[in-house]
């Protein structure tokens, strides 16, 4: 039996062997960096076999210096823990990432529809080639030309091509690009983006803002997220080049791939930990990238909007590559998995009911609890907060969970752990009987019998006294008879 009543109990480094508490809310001094499981390899199989523990999203961290692009999302994907994020949830023009878009609707639609990437093809049409007429990113495929459905998704990821872009949306949105538009914002709404609307297949840019595409850091790291996790194109976006010819029209058309400097070695920006990225670089507006890293166990997603340009493309490129890669390096030097909270770690008391050989149950740690947070940080800053029952009753077993600790770190939870009974308390029938009448004092049906009695007693005595007032006067009627009839005989 427990009666709860939700307390927050002040803890220290002191704490198991100094307990008290109070029923309100208060925090208390020790350490636990950020929240969330691990990422390192061997320690996230044993957090995931220590721990029951729930992990919860803190307050993001802060580089070591100040990011240029006005929207910055950072997230530790093992953990889905946000590390650092700018204007998180602000629209920004998408620009050429929409692109990540239409290749994740083209895989869906064809996966469920049962097409194969190689037995589908489009030709691009007429209306299409128009559209493009003097783009820089073209994957070079004419009029007329036959592509498999996978040869154009290789050509949009790897030369950010905007006639294949155009003639797979074309091909999902049944010949009309304002359709597949609209698909793609459903889509978009049904991975929980709040603040993305696309306006065509590419993200091309209008002076008109109403025609352009928008969408968020976060956002977009939900789509890319999404992106990463299909094998084909995560096996697209890793990839150098790719021929895809023979086509009706080209005996080899081959695709390089030049918006993810990042995993070429041949790249003065090359950074070997990547996994996977997509750039958004287009004259005259703001660059915007997506990296998806890995090394040593750990995984980070980052997504840049907004990135200032410079005064030629190759300026805004470097500016937008070297800037990821400071993020992405800060990020894998200053994290790693820690442990916050041992297994079996005594943490507080809680008064025992019905017991005659203890008042109180020491509680323990059901499982050990693990973070990511930064080297730097210190063991002692984490704050305890106690949800607890007032009491428990006896009979209680041990290893009962009766409440949570919910670890706090910059006024935010990052997590919480069980909280369990460390022994078997047997309960005293006496203590137990007196309880039940104490508690039966206080029910309705008891105060209603108590009425009740009281009330036939008073009842009754009223009853008695009214019986015998006339009995007394039926005697004196009598005796009064009596004398009468004495007289007349005299």
């Amino acid at each position: 039996m427990c009666y709860n009543d939700s307390r927050i109990i002040i803890s220290g480094p002191a704490l198991a062997s100094v307990l008290f508490y109070r029923k309100k809310e208060n925090l208390s001094t020790m350490n636990r960096p950020r929240l969330l499981k691990p990422c390192l390899a061997l320690l996230l199989a044993a957090a995931t076999l220590l721990a029951a523990a729930t992990p919860a999203r803190a307050a993001t961290y802060y580089p070591t210096f100040q990011p240029q692009s006005r929207g910055v999302w950072l997230e530790n994907t093992d953990t889905d823990q946000l590390i650092f994020e700018q204007n998180a949830n602000e629209p920004m023009e998408a620009g050429y990432l929409a692109k990540l878009m239409t290749a994740l609707m083209t895989v869906e639609y064809m996966e469920e529809n049962g097409l194969d990437l190689d037995e589908e093809t489009v030709a691009l049409k007429l209306y299409i080639q128009n559209l493009v007429y003097g783009s820089a990113n073209l994957g070079g495929i004419l009029q007329g030309e036959e592509v498999t459905i996978r040869g154009l998704l290789y050509s949009m990821l790897l030369q950010s091509a905007n006639e294949a872009t155009l003639m797979l949306g074309d091909y999902v949105g049944d010949g009309s690009l304002g359709h597949f538009a609209d698909l793609m914002n459903k889509r978009a709404a049904e991975l929980g983006c709040t603040g993305t609307t696309f306006a065509d297949p590419a993200g091309f840019h209008d002076d008109d803002p109403s025609q352009n595409s928008w969408t968020t850091p976060r956002d977009m790291a939900v789509i890319f997220r999404r992106v990463m996790e299909n094998e084909t194109l995560r096996t697209i976006l890793q990839t150098r080049n790719y021929d895809i010819g023979p086509t009706n029209r080209h005996d080899s058309l081959n695709q390089f791939n030049y918006t993810n400097a990042l995993m070429s070695t041949a790249s003065e920006f090359y950074y070997a930990p990547t996994d996977g990225a997509f750039i958004s670089v287009v004259s005259g507006q703001d660059a915007g990238i997506v990296v998806m890293a890995s090394t040593g166990g750990y995984s980070y997603l980052l997504v840049l909007l907004e990135s200032p340009g410079g005064a030629t493309l190759a300026d805004t490129r470097t500016t937008l590559y070297n800037e990821a890669k400071d993020l992405l390096q800060w990020a894998f030097d200053s994290f790693a998995v820690r442990t916050v909270m041992e297994k079996g770690q005594i943490m507080e008391e809680v008064p025992v009911k019905y017991s005659f050989t203890t008042d109180h149950m020491p509680l323990a740690t059901a499982e050990t609890y693990m973070a990511l947070m930064p080297n730097s940080m210190d063991l002692t800053s984490v704050q305890y907060k106690f949800d607890l029952p007032e009491a428990i009753a006896a009979p209680v077993e041990k290893g009962l969970e009766v409440g949570r600790l919910h670890l706090i770190l910059a006024d935010e939870e990052i997590g919480s752990v069980s909280l369990m009974t460390t022994d078997t308390i047997e309960a005293s029938q006496p203590l137990i009987w007196l309880a039940w009448l104490e508690a039966s004092v206080h029910t309705f049906w008891f105060k209603f019998c108590v009425l009740f009695v009281i009330s036939f007693i008073l009842l009754y005595s009223s009853l008695l006294v009214q019986i015998k007032r006339r009995k007394q006067r039926q005697g004196k009627y009598s005796r009064y008879n009596a004398r009468r009839s004495q007289e007349r005989y005299l």
